[in-house]
C-alpha cells in the first residue's frame, strides 16, 4: 500500500519567535484505487500528535500536546482519498512544541497509518481495532531558523499546566471547592474523611464514581507493583511477557518505574475534569505531559467498572502518559499484545500496553475466598466477577463466572480485597478503609453498611486488609497485609497483644511479602493464594506441604490437558491442535480456544486423515505439511484442501529425513526446520530442502531444559516463545535465550479447574 501514496511537506524558511510555526503536508494517492485512512496520529486528523519530532541541533525538542485513550474508530475516523487525490492539511507546530530558543529547527514526520482499506464499498463506515492493517510511510523532513523577536508561544500542555497552578488553594475544612459538578480533586484529606465517614457535604453522584474508580486505579497498581517485586524469573513472568515482551532487566526496571510514578501522582492531590471542552470523538480521556489533572470524555462514563477499556483502566493509561511520559504508538488489545511480541522497546512507550497489563492482572487475581458454610460451595472474587466452586464436584460451577452486582445484594460491584466468614453466621467482606458485613441466612448485606474498618475491628489495620482467615482450631482469625499479619481473637473481639509480626519466620513455607486471599477447606488444609499461584498449608502440621507453589488454574483455556498429538500456528494469527480425530482453533488475541471447539477433522480439513496426526508445520511457500507414521501430506492453505496425489511417503521426498514416525517439527527464525522423532533431532535446512550434515543429534544436551527423551508436539508463538508438549504438560522455551524458561514442565490444563489465574 506504501507504494501507492507520495507524501510532501513545506515550511517557511524562517518564523519569528511568538508567531504560529505553521507546517503544510500534503498527502497524494497516486494509484488507480480509492482508500480508507484511518487519521488517527497523522496529520490529517489537523493536530500535532506523536509523529513529529522537532529537534535543535541534536536537542529533541519533547512534545507537549494532548495524549488521549481512543475507543473504537468511528466513521469520522476515517477519510477518504480518491485516485490521484490530494489532501492538504496545516498544523501549527507551536501548539504542541515550546519555540523558544533561536536557531536552526530540524522538524521530522513519522506518519503512520493504523488502518487503510483499499477500495472500501459505499456501506464502509469503520473497522475494529483487531482487524486494523496499515502501513508506515517513510520519514520527511524539513529546517526552518527560528528568530529572537518576541515572547515565545504557550503550548497546549503549558497553558493547562498553567492553569492549574493557579487554583485557589483550597482549605482543608472545606471540602468543595474539591468536589463539583465539573471537576472532582483527591487528596489524603477527602480520602480520610470519606474512611472516618465524617464527610459532612451534599456530594453530586458523579464524583462517588470518579472516586471510587480513583480507588481501584489505587489498588491495582499497588497490586501491580506487588507482583512486578515478587515475579524472580523468566516462569514468572507471563503476565509481563504477553504486555511487555521478552524480559530484559532495563525495560523490566523502567516498568517498574513507570508504576511506581502513577502511584506517587495518585498519592498526591489530583484533579479529574468531568465537563473539558477538547474532546475528541470515540475518546475516553485525555491530558498533558506533566499534569496533575485527566480530562473525561464521553466514553469514560459509559464504561465499565472492571474488564478490558474500564475506567480504573482508562486512569492507568492517563496517568502514564501524565508522569511516566508514555506515548500512543497503537491502540487496542490485539496491536499491543503484537507490539509486545515484536517490538518490546516500543510496547514500554505505549499507554495502552500498561493500561491492559494491569485490567488483565485484575481479571486473573483471585481474592477474598470464602468457603459458604451452608451449601457446599467456595466463593472467589475477581475484580467485579465472582466464581462458584464446588467442593465436593472440586470444580467451579457451570456458567460461572458471573458479575456481583446481580448476585451480592449490597456488597459492592468493582473490587474486594479480603474476606472471611465468622462463627457469628455472618461473612464480612473488606474493600480499602471499609468493610461490610454480610447475613449468610438472608444473603444480603446487613442495614447500615459500609462502615469504616478503624474503630469497629480493635487492633487490626484501618486502611487495607490484603486477605483473612478463620483458623478451624484455636478460635483466632489472621490478617494479612503485605509482609504482616495480625491474629484476632474471636471471642474478645480485638488483636492479640504484640501483633502485627512479619509472616516471614512465623508461617513456614509460606510466601514472606503479600498474599492475596486464604481460605480454610473442609479437608482440614488451608490455601493461601498470590498471583497465579497458591499454597497448601497443612494446620495440623503447622507448615506448607512439600511441591508448593503450584499454578491455580488453566495455562491453555480450555484446550485438552490430557494430551496435544501436533499443533500448527496458521497464518490467519490461529493455532490449530490435534488430538486423536478432532482439533481446537485457539484465537492468540483472546488466548483461549474458540467457542464451538473440538470439532471432527473429518468434513473440515479436506483430504486430510481423519483419526490421527502425528506433526504439523506450516512451510514458507504457503502450504503446511502433516505427517502420520511413514506418510506425509501437503496442504494448500489457499484452496483449504490437500493438495492431488497425497499422501506420500516421507523418506522419498524428504531428503536426509529418513523413515518413521515424526513426533514434532518447529521453524526456528534461523530459516532451519527441526524435526523431533524419540530421543533425537534433525535440522531441515529448508533453502537447500534437505537435512543438514551431521544429523540426527540427541535432544540431551542440545536444547537446555527440554525433555530429552520424548515430545509430543511443538509450536512456534509471536511472542519469542517455542512451546513444547508431552502428555499433559507443556514446556515454554525462550527463542532468544535458547533455553527452556525456569519453572516448567507446567500442567496444560488446571490445579483449580475453570479458576483464572494462568502462567503462560
Amino acid at each position: 500500500m506504501r507504494e501507492d501514496f507520495r507524501q510532501s511537506i513545506d515550511m517557511e524558511r524562517a518564523y519569528r519567535r511568538g508567531d504560529p510555526i505553521i507546517l503544510k503536508y500534503e498527502l497524494t494517492n497516486e494509484s488507480d484505487h480509492e482508500y480508507a485512512l484511518l487519521i488517527w496520529e497523522t496529520p490529517l486528523e489537523g493536530e500535532v500528535r506523536n509523529f513529529v519530532e522537532v529537534r535543535l541541533g541534536e536537542r529533541i525538542i519533547p512534545y507537549d500536546g494532548r495524549l488521549m485513550k481512543r475507543g473504537e474508530p468511528t466513521p469520522d475516523s476515517y477519510r477518504r482519498i480518491a485516485p490521484h487525490q490530494t489532501i492538504v492539511e496545516e498544523l501549527d507546530l507551536s501548539k504542541s512544541f515550546f519555540f523558544d530558543e533561536p536557531g536552526n529547527y530540524t522538524v521530522t514526520l513519522h506518519v503512520r497509518f493504523l488502518d487503510a482499506v483499499r477500495q472500501p464499498d459505499s456501506r464502509f463506515s469503520a473497522r475494529f481495532r483487531f482487524e486494523h492493517g496499515g502501513f508506515a510511510l517513510d520519514p520527511i523532513a524539513v529546517e526552518f531558523e527560528l528568530i529572537s523577536d518576541g515572547e515565545p508561544r504557550l503550548t497546549v500542555g503549558q497553558q493547562a499546566r498553567q492553569r492549574q497552578a493557579v487554583r485557589p488553594l483550597r482549605d482543608p475544612n472545606d471540602l468543595s471547592r474539591g468536589i463539583s459538578g465539573s471537576s472532582v480533586t483527591i487528596d489524603s484529606h477527602i480520602v480520610r474523611k470519606l474512611g472516618e465517614r465524617t464527610l459532612d457535604l451534599e456530594v453530586p453522584a458523579s464524583f462517588w464514581e470518579v472516586f471510587d474508580t480513583d480507588r481501584n486505579a489505587v489498588a491495582w497498581v499497588d497490586s501491580m507493583l506487588a507482583e512486578l517485586a515478587s515475579w524472580n524469573s523468566r516462569s514468572d513472568n507471563a503476565l509481563y511477557t504477553e504486555w511487555f515482551g521478552v524480559e530484559d532487566a532495563r525495560r523490566y526496571q523502567t516498568i517498574r518505574d513507570h508504576f511506581s510514578s502513577i502511584k506517587a501522582r495518585l498519592a498526591a492531590p489530583h484533579t479529574y475534569d468531568l465537563t473539558p471542552d477538547d474532546c475528541s470523538p470515540g475518546s475516553f480521556a485525555y491530558t498533558y505531559p506533566g499534569s496533575d489533572t485527566v480530562y473525561l470524555c464521553s466514553l469514560w462514563f459509559s464504561a465499565p467498572a472492571t474488564g478490558i477499556d474500564s475506567k480504573f483502566g482508562t486512569f492507568v493509561h492517563e496517568w502514564s502518559h501524565a508522569v511516566a511520559g508514555t506515548d500512543d504508538v497503537v491502540y487496542g488489545q490485539t496491536a499491543a499484545r503484537n507490539l509486545a511480541a515484536t517490538n518490546p522497546n516500543e510496547a514500554i512507550r505505549n499507554a495502552d500496553n500498561h493500561e491492559y497489563i494491569v485490567e488483565t492482572l485484575a481479571d486473573r487475581m483471585l481474592t477474598a475466598p470464602v468457603v459458604w458454610p451452608t451449601n457446599g460451595k467456595a466463593y472467589f472474587f475477581v475484580g467485579g466477577k465472582y466464581y462458584r466452586y464446588d467442593i465436593a464436584a472440586d470444580r467451579v460451577d457451570a456458567g460461572y463466572p458471573k458479575q456481583i452486582a446481580d448476585n451480592w445484594p449490597g456488597l459492592w460491584t468493582d473490587r474486594i480485597d479480603s474476606g472471611v466468614v465468622w462463627p457469628n453466621g455472618k461473612a464480612y467482606f473488606f474493600k480499602d478503609d471499609n468493610y461490610m458485613r454480610y447475613d449468610i441466612a438472608s444473603d444480603r448485606v446487613d442495614p447500615g453498611y459500609p462502615k469504616p474498618i478503624a474503630g469497629n475491628w480493635p487492633g487490626l489495620w484501618g486502611d487495607r486488609i490484603d486477605a483473612s482467615i478463620v483458623w478451624p482450631n484455636n478460635g483466632k482469625a489472621y490478617f494479612f497485609r503485605d509482609g504482616q499479619y495480625i491474629r484476632y481473637d474471636i471471642a474478645a473481639d480485638r488483636v492479640d497483644p504484640g501483633y502485627p509480626l512479619p509472616i516471614s519466620g512465623n508461617w513456614p513455607g509460606l510466601w514472606g511479602d503479600s498474599i492475596n486471599g486464604a481460605l480454610v477447606w473442609p479437608n482440614g488444609k488451608a490455601y493461601f493464594f498470590r498471583g497465579w499461584q497458591y499454597m497448601r498449608y497443612d494446620v495440623t502440621a503447622d507448615r506448607v506441604d512439600g511441591g508448593y507453589p503450584k499454578a491455580i488454574a488453566e495455562n491453555w483455556p480450555f484446550l485438552w490437558w490430557d494430551k496435544v498429538d501436533a499443533a500448527v500456528f496458521w497464518p490467519n494469527g490461529k493455532a490449530y491442535l490435534f488430538q486423536g480425530s478432532k482439533y481446537m482453533r485457539y484465537d492468540n488475541p483472546s488466548d483461549r480456544v474458540d467457542p464451538g471447539y473440538p470439532l471432527p477433522i473429518s468434513g473440515n480439513w479436506h483430504g486430510l486423515w481423519t483419526d490421527r496426526i502425528d506433526a504439523g508445520i506450516v512451510w514458507p511457500n504457503g502450504k503446511a505439511y502433516f505427517f502420520r507414521d511413514n506418510e506425509y501430506m501437503r496442504f494448500d492453505i489457499a484452496t483449504d484442501r490437500v493438495d492431488p496425489g497425497y499422501p506420500k511417503a516421507t523418506a522419498d521426498n524428504w531428503p536426509g529425513l529418513g523413515a518413521g514416525k515424526i513426533d514434532a517439527v518447529v521453524i526456528w527464525p534461523n530459516g532451519k526446520a527441526y524435526f523431533f522423532r524419540g530421543s533425537k533431532y534433525l535440522r531441515y535446512d529448508i533453502t537447500a530442502d534437505r537435512v543438514d550434515p551431521g544429523y540426527p543429534k540427541p535432544i540431551s544436551g542440545a536444547w537446555p531444559g527440554l525433555w530429552s527423551d520424548r515430545i509430543d508436539s511443538a509450536i512456534i508463538w509471536p511472542n519469542g516463545k517455542a512451546y513444547f508438549f508431552r502428555d499433559s504438560q507443556y514446556m515454554r522455551y525462550d527463542l532468544a535465550s535458547d533455553r527452556a524458561d525456569p519453572g516448567y514442565p507446567c500442567p496444560i490444563g488446571w490445579n483449580w479447574f475453570y479458576l483464572p489465574g494462568r502462567v503462560r
